[in-house]
């Protein structure tokens, strides 16, 4: 998975769409910075907000974590679902620790 790539994907795809970044954070319920830091590759976003943003760019996941359009003769090793898993568990495990330690 390549931030970058991605990023640009996204600003690719949002403007065939014809949205400001403005636009697609009020859709999604994020701030127009988030989209930037997106498009510019500086972050990914959340597993929470991944299937509202495919679906409002009209893209699949799997085509969001390649940064580019699936070829319809392509073969997918994984499928939405575990590409959705597999994000909210790599998140999960970059969250900072919660436990005190005693």
């Amino acid at each position: 998975m390549d931030q970058l790539a991605t990023g640009k994907f996204i600003l690719r795809k949002r403007k065939e769409k014809n949205l400001t970044q403005e636009q697609l954070a009020e859709k999604l319920g994020v701030s127009n910075k988030t989209i930037s830091k997106w498009e510019t590759g500086k972050c990914m976003p959340d597993y929470s907000i991944v299937r509202s943003l495919c679906e409002e760019l009209e893209i699949t996941v799997v085509e969001l974590m390649d940064g580019e359009e699936t070829e319809e003769k392509s073969v997918r090793t994984y499928d939405d679902v575990q590409i959705m898993d597999l994000l909210r568990r790599t998140q999960e495990l970059e969250k900072p620790s919660r436990a005190i330690n005693r």
